[in-house]
């Protein structure tokens, strides 16, 4: 969820823009369905889960990573 506050790069009041990307329990669930057999392209189910996926939260203005969100 985006977050509101106070860049400290910028000092500008701001709405965090959130990326998901890949992070460490999105690539174990990916090796696990590999280990057990899912290689037909079901192993890549874990990359197209958003609540699989680290997020990153940056400034809209500065562009600067402001906050990382790691599930594991």
């Amino acid at each position: 969820v985006p977050v509101q506050l106070v860049c400290p790069y910028g000092g500008n009041r701001i709405v965090t823009v959130t990326s998901f990307v890949p992070g460490a329990l999105t690539w174990l669930l990916c090796t696990t369905l590999v280990l057990f057999g899912c290689v037909l392209g079901c192993c890549f189910l874990p990359f197209c889960i958003r609540s699989l996926m680290d997020v990153k939260h940056s400034c809209p203005v500065c562009q600067r990573e402001l906050f990382y969100y790691h599930h594991l």
